[in-house]
């Protein structure tokens, strides 16, 4: 007896847990151009199934679609010949299975792509009801797909005279996976949450693994398409090729996303992981692509901690900027939730930020902290290294920007600067260099801004400012307008800073001037 396929070819169905975490399947390795053209096309609703059925075969070219679809031209006038269309349906479907049988089916082999049917007579039960349920296609005759735990076959007129098509025998052989094996699996269904672990207590290991492969059901021309790339990577993997096992079972998941298939990716994927140093973008995209075919939120935290290393490695160590951006945008693709996005955003944002900081770029580095703190405003790491750039960048000698305008901006930003006092100060201290720098400068309307920003926050609370400091800031003003020779002025700005620094001598000289002195 034949067993129609090498490994497991027990497909689930689509549960509600994978309906719902259904994953994005980046970086498809294409065999060929023909592949490529055709998966796409078929993603996109232009579907040549006759073309999808060739894609798996690495050297498949248009002109073989051109020869197939010949192929089945001289079938479909053998059959019109036999006067197809004028027999009862039952009839046509028993020509249909005699000729295309006799024509294309010569030998059976366990793994078979479709091409080889029609070069060479060499099919299985996957290829052979793909071809049968083109030609029922033909003559519109309706059908179902059918598959069982290890064979695929195909029933006409499902809904009438209900007639299996049998290509091969499934009776005589299955493929009988260890105790390992199931440990295994039923282990990656508990972390995933798609069994429980209740479940598994009652239930048993044997139990559970029984359960969810019992399968016997309808599956569409799509999925029995996607079985092709699932057998081929089953036999990449029974090989020890696992680079191509990966590549075959992408395909497949991308056609027929299941949990069994994202497992065998994900131990495929495993598998080329083992001693290699991420120091190339692949090898990136290959840990990337694991974390993204885990279940549920497996791995979540392994998958930031690994991009935590990388940052260490390619940011912060043995900076390469370019590189290291290109592993932020592998990591963030393949973020599996908001949650894994989010942390794995802040990480990248955090710490350019703070290699920012520590090159003196205050400006480039606040930049990069203000989106870190919109994917984390509850870090205390993040609020410090903040509070120290800006307290950085009030605290120079000459700020550079609006000073008023930024000030506002950082309270907008960043809350806890509201109610912080050091802040507080750091601004009065800021305002008054800016005030004593504008005067200095004889920018006079800046200066009465500045000085104005200062009277105001002093009221406040005057923080380090003492009153000797205001009084000197009038001073300065005073001075100004004294190069101005504006009397007027100089008594106002005088008269203003007597308020806060009574017993300037300065200022009491320059508040008693008369008014109509000769400069």
């Amino acid at each position: 007896m034949q067993k129609c396929l090498l490994f497991l070819l027990v497909i689930f169905a689509f549960s509600a847990q994978a309906q719902k975490d259904t994953l994005r399947i980046k970086n498809i390795a294409y065999s060929s151009p023909f592949e490529e053209t055709h998966l796409k096309a078929w993603q996109t609703g232009n579907q040549n199934k006759l073309a999808l059925l060739l894609a798996v075969n690495g050297s498949a070219t248009e002109a073989e679609l051109e020869r197939a679809q010949g192929s089945l031209l001289e079938l479909f006038t053998i059959l019109e010949v036999s006067k197809i269309k004028e027999k009862p349906l039952a009839k046509q479907v028993k020509l249909i299975f005699d000729t295309t049988h006799k024509r294309f089916l010569k030998k059976y082999e366990e793994i078979a792509s479709f091409d080889q049917i029609l070069k060479t007579g060499t099919y299985n039960c996957v290829s052979a009801t793909a071809l049968y349920a083109l030609v029922l296609e033909r003559y519109n005759i309706a059908y179902e797909i059918k598959q069982l735990p290890t064979h695929v076959y195909l029933v006409a007129d499902p809904a009438g005279a209900n007639i299996m098509m049998e290509s091969t025998n499934p009776s005589g052989g299955y493929f009988a996976p260890d105790a390992r094996f199931k440990k295994s699996y039923v282990e990656y269904l508990q972390k995933g949450k798609l069994v429980s672990d209740e479940e598994v207590k009652t239930k048993g290991v044997e139990g559970v693994f029984k359960e969810q492969f019992k399968a016997d059901k309808a599956i569409s021309f799509q999925q029995l398409a996607a079985l092709q790339y699932y057998n081929e990577g089953v036999k990449q993997y029974e090989d020890q090729s696992y680079e191509k096992a990966g590549k075959a079972f992408q395909k497949a998941y991308l056609l027929y996303p299941t949990n069994e298939t994202r497992y065998l990716l994900t131990s495929a994927l495993g598998q080329q992981m083992d001693g290699i140093n991420y120091d190339k973008l692949e090898q990136v995209e290959l840990l990337t692509s694991y974390y993204a075919m885990q279940p549920g939120d497996a791995y979540r935290d392994e998958f930031t901690n690994d991009f935590k290393i990388m940052t260490q490695k390619h940011l912060l160590d043995k900076p390469d900027t370019a590189f290291y951006n290109k592993i932020y945008a592998s990591f963030l693709s393949t973020a599996r939730d908001s949650v894994s996005y989010k942390d794995i955003a802040y990480v990248y944002h955090f710490h350019n930020g703070r290699v920012q900081a520590l090159n003196n770029q205050y400006v480039a580095s606040l930049a990069y902290l203000t989106k870190a703190y919109a994917y984390n405003p509850a870090s205390t790491e993040l609020t410090g290294l903040i509070k120290s750039v800006v307290y950085e960048g009030l605290g120079r000698g000459r700020f550079k920007g609006d000073l008023v305008k930024s000030v506002e901006d950082y309270k907008q930003r960043f809350s806890f600067f509201n109610t912080d006092p050091t802040f507080h100060n750091a601004c009065l201290m800021a305002f008054a260099r800016a005030t004593h720098n504008a005067f200095e400068a004889d920018n006079r309307a800046e200066g009465k801004k500045m000085l104005a920003s200062v009277e105001n926050l002093y009221k406040v609370d005057k923080g380090d400012l003492t009153a000797r400091m205001m009084g000197d800031l009038h001073v300065m003003a005073c001075q100004s307008y004294f190069r101005a020779k504006s009397a007027a002025s100089i008594k106002e700005f005088a008269k203003k800073g007597l308020v806060y620094d009574p017993n300037n001598e300065h200022l009491k000289t320059l508040a008693t001037m008369p008014a109509n002195v000769r400069f």
